[in-house]
């Protein structure tokens, strides 16, 4: 196990601090789940979730005034998080047990001791807790084994029923750790799928899962996953044709490369191809704007492609770039590589600028002057005029197109 010393520093420094705390209160703090779990595969660990039996507020409080952080409280599921510069977020919960009085409903939680809490748990490799004053393991449901399996195990046959958002979980744990998805466990994930489990689960859920999955560095093989599963169906039905995984990784780099895109608008949209038109995006919190990108990439790229071998330069591609959404072009730019060069300079020339006001025209106001200017920024770009003649041509321009609206009105 990779011990607390090796730790990252902020993490360290949370540790040794929950530590000092606890000592002058008299508590009795664990390190419980995927911290410990990433801490036996010698991972980085990134969040800190401790338990306790007793004094989880008074933990919580004392340690936010000692390291002058803030502390909010959800009394619903009796945990605490404590923020502070330069420290992690820190999770700590009072010891649980859980009950589902319906399928798919959230869980009611009292309170409980250390083997309820693990136990309460979605997989077994989650189901751990690391004593924090004697470094000793809790573990169980074996989930140590089953790390050194490189398994993902659930802990009772009922746990995708109780709770099916665990499906998509399941399969983000599994591929971003490597692992398998243990015989049985799959068996009563299909099972349960099968039987129409996300039914009972709201679509706020589905869709805030599906996000998570989309935001892991291997969502391709994620969402594929998820898709050939059919765990996708409750919200975008089965898909005749899905989208090809090379496709999917392609996205994946061509997204990491600009924090600007928007991945889940990409995402939903390649997986909806061939027809989103009858989709509810209730839910997903999708604006009007974003949903109007997800049916473009859904359903317009054929009509785009065709427009695209049709258009006879640049000018006319960059009118059919500006059309779209920046998440459109680039799915047009993986599934036609021929076409990013063109793109790559689409871009270029939004980033592009000429030193000429509309004052520098000497003609009346108007909206001419806007489409003199654009047009003027567009010859100087594609080299249809020298720089020097941009002023001009852009007087040329303004007196041409206010002609035009003098005879239209």
């Amino acid at each position: 196990m990779k011990r607390f010393l090796e730790l990252s520093n902020p993490q360290r420094r949370a540790i040794e601090t929950i530590n000092e705390v606890a000592a002058d209160k008299n508590l009795h703090p664990y390190l419980v789940g995927g911290p410990v779990r990433d801490l036996l595969l010698g991972r980085s660990v990134i969040d800190i979730d401790v338990t306790l039996e007793e004094g989880s507020s008074t933990l919580a409080r004392a340690l936010a005034k000692r390291i002058e952080g803030r502390v909010r409280s959800f009394p619903q599921f009796l945990t605490y998080k404590v923020t502070a510069d330069g420290y992690p977020e820190i999770d700590i919960t009072t010891a649980r047990k859980e009950r589902y009085r319906v399928p798919g409903a959230l869980p009611m939680v009292t309170a409980g001791r250390l083997a309820d809490d693990l136990m309460r748990r979605d997989f077994s490799v989650n189901a751990l807790a690391l004593d924090l004053i004697t470094e000793k393991l809790h573990d169980p449901a074996n989930g140590e084994r089953d790390i050194a399996d490189r398994l993902i195990r659930v802990l009772h046959d009922r746990s995708f029923i109780d709770d099916p958002t665990r499906i998509f979980r399941a399969v983000r744990l599994a591929t971003r750790l490597g692992f398998a998805i243990e015989t049985h466990t799959m068996a009563l994930l299909r099972a349960a799928i099968e039987a129409g489990a996300f039914n009972t689960v709201s679509r706020e859920r589905v869709w805030r899962e599906l996000f998570l999955a989309m935001d892991e560095h291997d969502a391709p093989a994620i969402l594929a996953t998820l898709r050939d599963e059919g765990a996708l169906d409750l919200l975008f039905g089965r898909r005749v044709q899905p989208a090809p995984r090379a496709t999917l990784d392609t996205l994946r780099d061509r997204i990491a490369r600009d924090a600007n895109l928007d991945r889940y608008v990409i995402y939903t949209g390649v997986l909806l191809r061939g027809d989103a038109s009858p989709i509810d995006f209730d839910g997903s919190g999708f604006s009007q704007k974003r949903a109007r990108a997800v049916v473009e990439i859904a359903n317009e790229l054929p009509r785009l492609h065709e427009a695209l071998e049709q258009a006879p330069s640049d000018r006319q591609r960059f009118r059919l770039y500006r059309s779209v959404s920046p998440e459109t072009l680039t799915v047009v730019g993986v599934e036609r590589p021929h076409e990013q060069p063109r793109i790559d300079r689409w871009r270029e020339f939004k980033q592009f600028t000429i030193p000429l006001r509309g004052n520098d025209l000497e003609v009346p106001r108007g909206p001419h002057i806007a489409k003199a200017l654009e047009r003027t920024r567009e010859a100087v770009f594609n080299g249809e005029i020298p720089p020097d003649e941009a002023r001009s041509y852009a007087r040329a321009m303004a007196k041409r197109y206010l002609e035009r609206e003098s005879v239209s009105s």
